[in-house]
């Protein structure tokens, strides 16, 4: 053992533990990872002759001895197989490491987020969370408790800038990769009998989860079974931009908001589940959760400080209890308790943790790390510190936790900090840390225990660093107010005073957002602080409304709320608005007839009284005769948008004594009124149905209305499992909008009214409404063209070559000639030209759509503008893609973007003259667009710039796929030639060709479409 350990350049001490530990070392995980690490680094010739050996042993079976002659065979182990094999032996060494560990409880019904997750048609579930919150538990718990589904548990901390994931995914199930590791994964993943979940868990420095998110965006992009899925874990704060990598961003399942974001994100307990784990988990020498120190109890909401607080054996204050302290006083604790000297344990492990944040932090300034890394390994790593630090798999140490290895960091770095005092030096490293928290969520770690480490130790240091015009106002001061505690002791009235006058400036978003969350800062400012809330919230904006709220919810007097209404001028549109709006919190003891409750219901401008809705829609404990007094005014409103806000918030009230209200919103004179009503209906449907009767009873006032709002009544009706109203297009609009939602994820229906739907589906007349239930009752088994072509999907089609034909005509007939003639050639996208829809309608879409199976429809909607609404009729007239032409706020795109996602239709944004820079592409791709289309307008002639030089300016901005038109045909050498788009849009060049069919035959073979080249 010792000779091999020795071939494998294991560190000799890890050996001596190994020994140590007898019959209870549990080799099976470090030793297959070791062996994976040595089979990797061995000639060609040795891997063949290994795998060579895999597969004879496979077929010779267990027992060695060829199967009868009328066996069925050995079973067949695929990765995933193979990968079920590895996961159960690491629980199984997992479950024996650390018996003392708390009994995870779980955040979330972890069964049923799986099982949703794997119904949908998202590829990717990110889990999100600060450090402690119990990510690698929850993955653990997740991967002995899934039904039906092979886990891989890639652990990221040891993984450098190097790593090869599709190469881990393989040697997780000791598999060779081969020459190219991600088309052997590619290969391997068509086999699988099962979905397989690779867990990537929490990556570490910034540079690996960079690494891993393109690695994971290329593997998307290849790998393209449904059976691959994969579970990423990352730590925050900060949250990771997953804009660069596009089809990683598309595959991401969406949270519960359905907006961008993590899947899944877990943060402290609850006060009452922390009192739960702690009483049902203490022994009889520990008191009762409701026992400890106020301060202990809140930092024991967080499950690692909870475990550090039960392996230290003392519940004793803290002092000054903050979490540097907490784990300062466990590290000692537990060291002490493991009979080490804790001085120089202390020493060892900083010095480990210098070295392992080393490239984290290359800063100048640092001294450079002396003397070797702690070598006596089986010290550290007895039981009694295992809180601390474990073995790694070839034979180094390893914290247990980033946090430790934070603290220690933040515990040496706070000592240099204090030697250089107040000089520059002490300045710049701060500053420089800082800045790097915004993409470091370690040095973020480090950067916290630091402040609040010194804040103990040297307050007057952090006082006149907090004062240096040096210091960063909107990194470093903040963070110092931020990070610390709710009362710093450095953050005295004289500090305070003049951030409160430095956040005043174009920058200083940060710092006053700081200061709203420090509760020192309303003393410290005294009776100035009403006044200086009304300076920030005037400079900010919307940008602080919620600080400000939170502030005044928490920690202002009700002396200094009525100083902020009574100073606020509410003849001023802005301050009226936002005081309408949280009207809950400045007139929270308004019985309904102050001066300045009737001068909000009396605002001369709509969007104050709209407001005053709004704050009843936000559901926040408002008194009933209040809330009712204020619907009853606002119902009556001249205006129609201030009915329409609070016909929502009625429909959504289940409050006695709003009947009347709704019959009298019913009976309004407006459409749009009625339509909002019936939104905020269809909100509370599944808990009563008296919704559903009231529309049933009054469907005169639907039966004769706009489209949109006979929809939303069918929507309503079809939820609640009643049938529709005797009005065949707008139930088929509601019936298939209902069906797709069900098949993205986007919607969940109890069973036996999402089987009626479906049934309703199967039986319809329209050929797309019966598509889509019959995916349903298929389980989503189809072809791509008939499932249309995903977000996912399309993002791939960057760095390929794709054609679309515009048929920019105005004749269905010549239209659908083309398209047939255009789809044979090999175009894969069918555009359907605004001359087109405006002059037959968006039926034109349909009706190609059902006529050219073989192509993806894309639908050319002239304004950007109503973005959800253009996205919807386009998907329910099937078009595959919708593209947006026309400018449009970022609120609009927005809203097209939250309908494109549930239906699961790609959006393309045009990029309309003038906004050619790359701060507006990248904002529209942090949106969510999956594409940049360039058009060029035919009466600029030969003037302008050249379209394929403004798509390779875009491309460089983006890596989402981009379109571009210009005039081209099969003669356009240029644009065969260059690499500069990624789907070519052709208009006259085909459709007003003779012979459309050998157009775009010639259009394809010139730019060379072959069928590696198609998506």
């Amino acid at each position: 053992m010792r000779g091999f350990a020795e071939h494998l350049g294991v560190n000799p001490a890890a050996v001596s533990n190994w020994e140590k530990r007898g019959a209870a070392t549990r080799m099976r995980y470090e030793t297959q990872q070791m062996l994976d690490v040595d089979l990797a680094r061995s000639p060609i010739e040795v891997k063949q002759r290994f795998a060579q050996t895999l597969k004879a042993s496979a077929a010779a079976g267990s027992s060695g001895s060829p199967p009868p002659a009328d066996s069925p065979g050995p079973a067949i182990r695929d990765l995933g197989a193979r990968s079920r094999e590895r996961t159960a032996a690491i629980l199984a060494a997992l479950g024996g490491q650390q018996p003392d560990d708390l009994v995870y409880t779980p955040s979330a019904d972890v069964q049923r987020q799986v099982a949703d997750f794997l119904a949908s048609t998202a590829r990717v579930y990110l889990v999100a969370g600060p450090p402690g919150c119990g990510k690698t538990s929850f993955t653990r718990h997740l991967a002995s408790q899934a039904p039906g589904v092979d886990v891989q548990l890639l652990t990221a901390d040891s993984w450098t800038e190097d790593i090869d994931l599709a190469r881990e995914i393989l040697r997780y199930g000791s598999l060779p990769a081969g020459e190219d590791p991600l088309l052997t994964l590619e290969d391997e993943s068509r086999s699988l009998s099962r979905p397989l979940l690779v867990v990537i868990d929490s990556p570490q420095s910034r540079a690996v989860v960079d690494k891993v998110c393109r690695q994971l965006d290329g593997t998307l992009r290849q790998v393209l079974s449904g059976n691959l899925r994969f579970l990423l874990v990352l730590r925050t704060p900060p949250d990771v931009e997953l804009a660069p990598y596009p089809v990683l961003a598309a595959a991401v399942m969406p949270g519960q908001d359905h907006g961008a974001g993590p899947s899944l994100r877990l943060d402290r307990w609850d006060a009452g589940t922390a009192r739960d784990v702690w009483n049902a988990q203490r022994d009889a020498s520990e008191p009762p959760f409701d026992a400890l120190p106020a301060k202990i109890r809140n930092l024991a909401r967080l499950p690692l400080y909870m475990s550090l607080i039960r392996a230290a054996k003392s519940t004793e204050p803290l002092g000054q209890a903050n979490a540097y302290r907490l784990v300062e006083f466990c590290v000692a604790s537990i060291l002490k308790a493991a009979g080490l000297d804790v001085e120089r344990a202390t020493a060892d492990l900083t010095s480990l943790a210098r070295r392992q944040l080393a490239s984290a932090w290359p800063h100048h300034l640092l001294p450079a790390i002396q003397g070797d890394p702690p070598g006596n390994v089986g010290d550290l790593t007895v039981s009694s510190v295992a809180r601390l630090v474990r073995s790694g798999p070839f034979g180094g140490l390893m914290f247990h936790h980033d946090v430790i290895r934070e603290y220690l960091f933040a515990r040496w770095l706070a000592q240099l900090i204090e030697s250089h005092g107040r000089s520059t030096v002490t300045i710049e490293l701060l500053n420089d840390l800082a800045a790097r928290t915004s993409t470091s969520a370690d040095l973020r770690g480090v950067l916290e225990f630091l402040l609040q480490g010194l804040d103990a130790t040297s307050p007057e240091l952090l006082a006149a660093v907090a004062q240096s015009p040096s210091v960063s106002i909107t990194e470093t001061l903040p963070l110092m107010l931020d990070l610390t505690s709710d009362a710093p002791a450095f953050a005295t009235a004289e500090v305070l005073r003049v951030c409160a006058s430095r956040c005043l400036h174009d920058n200083g978003l940060p710092l006053a957002r700081a200061l709203l969350h420090t509760s020192a800062a309303a003393s410290a400012l005294g009776a100035e602080y009403p006044r200086w809330m009304l300076r920030v919230l005037r400079r900010f904006g919307p940008a602080v409304w919620s600080d400000i709220v939170a502030c005044v919810e928490t920690r202002l007097p009700i002396a200094a709320i009525h100083d902020f209404v009574r100073l606020a001028q509410l003849d001023t549109v802005e301050d009226a608005v936002f005081i309408a709006r949280h009207f809950y919190v400045f007139l929270a003891t308004d019985d309904g007839s102050s001066q300045e409750l009737k001068a909000l219901l009396a605002h001369p401008d709509w969007r104050a009284r709209a407001a005053l809705a709004e704050g009843i829609r936000a559901g926040r404990a408002i008194p009933h005769h209040t809330m009712a007094s204020i619907m009853e005014a606002l119902t009556a409103d001249r205006d129609y948008k201030v009915r329409a806000a609070v016909a929502e918030a009625v429909g959504r009230s289940t409050a006695p004594g709003v009947e009347h209200l709704l019959a009298t919103l019913l009976d309004d004179r407006n459409w749009h009124v009625r339509e909002r009503l019936l939104q905020g209906l269809a909100a509370r449907v599944g808990h009563d149905d008296s919704a559903a009767d009231l529309v049933i009873r009054a469907q005169g006032a639907w039966r004769n209305g706009p489209r949109n709002v006979r929809v939303a009544a069918q929507r309503l009706l079809l939820k609640s499992g009643r049938q529709p109203t005797q009005d065949e297009d707008s139930s088929r609009s509601a019936l298939f909008g209902l069906l797709r939602e069900i098949r993205t994820g986007a919607l969940r229906l109890p069973t036996n009214v999402q089987s009626a739907l479906i049934s309703q589906g199967v039986a319809s007349a329209d050929w797309l409404v019966r598509t889509e239930a019959d995916l349903l009752a298929s389980n989503g088994t189809a072809t791509s063209t008939a499932t249309g072509i995903s977000k996912e999907a399309f993002r791939r089609l960057r760095d390929r070559r794709a054609l679309q034909v515009a048929l920019d005509v105005r004749d269905v007939d010549h239209a659908i000639a083309v398209a047939q003639a255009a789809a044979t050639a090999g175009v894969q996208f069918i555009e359907i030209g605004d001359p087109l829809i405006k002059s037959v309608g968006i039926q034109a879409i349909s009706a190609i759509k059902q006529r050219t199976p073989g192509a993806w429809i894309v639908a050319e909607m002239m304004s950007a503008d109503w973005g959800r609404d253009q996205v919807v009729l386009a998907t329910e007239a099937g078009a595959d893609v919708v593209l947006l032409i026309g400018p449009a706020s970022t609120a609009s795109v927005s809203a097209a973007v939250e309908a494109s996602k549930r239906l699961a239709v790609p959006i393309v944004i045009d990029v309309p003259e003038g906004r050619l820079i790359q701060r507006w592409v990248q904002d529209m791709e942090r949106v969510g667009v999956d594409g940049f289309a360039i058009t060029t307008n035919i009466d600029l002639g030969v003037a302008g710039f050249h379209p394929l030089d403004q798509a390779q300016l875009i491309r460089s901005w983006t890596k989402l796929p981009v379109a571009v038109s210009g005039g081209f045909e099969p003669t356009d050498v240029e644009a065969s030639r260059r690499r500069s788009w990624d789907i070519l849009v052709v208009g006259r060049g085909v459709t007003d060709s003779l012979d459309p069919a050998v157009a775009a035959r010639d259009l394809a073979a010139s730019i060379e479409l072959t069928e590696g080249n198609r998506s």
